[in-house]
Parts: structure tokens; C-alpha cells; sequence
């Protein structure tokens, strides 16, 4: 009976974490998609309250300013390793190709970036590392 139960346990803890980690990978891929199209709103979307009232409306300033500079802007990433903490927080290591287009041609960062997430209103959300 006890195994059963623990052998129950582990089957639904492991699936939480799979289910966590396809909802961080669906909210970075969000990012991805509302960079390369420019889309300041939808990008604040993906940041918690508390982030947002602390740094990350100096972040948010940040990007539109890349988005006014840049004709084109276009967000890749690779290389992502994501780390459950609890129910509630996860660190997530990924690999960002940011290219942008003035000009006439092309430029392109690569960098290693750490963003810590945190669960708000049910759904993973940027809370820092930006």
C-alpha cells in the first residue's frame, strides 16, 4: 500500500514538473515572439506586478527603446535549462540571439542570460533577470 502510494507521488510530482517546464518554455517562447515583433504591451504582459513596480518599468524603457531605434528586431534563444525551486519560483539559463536591422544590415548580440520566474495569478511569469 505504501509503495503504491509513493510510487503514485512520484509519478504526479514528475508530471507537475514536466507541465511546469512546457508552460516556462510556452511563456519564453512568448517573449521571443512579442520582441521580435515589437510589442511593448504584450511583453509587459509576461512580468510580474511586483517586477514591473520595482525594475522593470525602467526594462520596459529599455526595450522600447530598442524597438524605436531598430527597423527590425528578431529573438532567438537556445541552449534553455530550466530549474523547478517549488511550486511557485524557477530559474531558467538560456542562451539569447538578439538581431536587429538599421541601416540596411543586420547586427547580432549573443549572450547568456539567467531569468528568475515566479508563479502569478496561475501562470509563470518573469520576476527578474532581465
Amino acid at each position: 500500500m505504501i509503495r503504491h502510494i509513493v510510487v503514485t507521488l512520484v509519478i504526479f510530482l514528475t508530471s507537475c514538473t514536466d507541465l511546469d517546464k512546457h508552460d516556462i518554455d510556452t511563456l519564453l517562447e512568448q517573449r521571443n515572439a512579442v520582441i521580435s515583433a515589437k510589442n511593448t504591451q504584450a511583453y509587459t504582459k509576461l512580468l510580474t506586478h511586483e517586477y514591473l513596480t520595482h525594475q522593470g518599468n525602467q526594462d520596459i524603457r529599455d526595450i522600447q527603446h530598442v524597438f524605436d531605434t531598430f527597423d527590425k528586431v528578431e529573438m532567438q534563444t537556445r541552449d534553455r535549462i530550466i530549474q523547478i525551486l517549488d511550486a511557485n519560483r524557477a530559474i531558467v539559463e538560456q542562451t539569447y540571439i538578439l538581431k536587429v536591422f538599421a541601416n540596411g544590415e543586420w547586427r547580432k548580440i549573443v549572450k547568456r542570460e539567467q531569468l528568475i520566474l515566479q508563479r502569478e495569478d496561475k501562470q509563470w511569469k518573469i520576476s527578474n533577470g532581465l
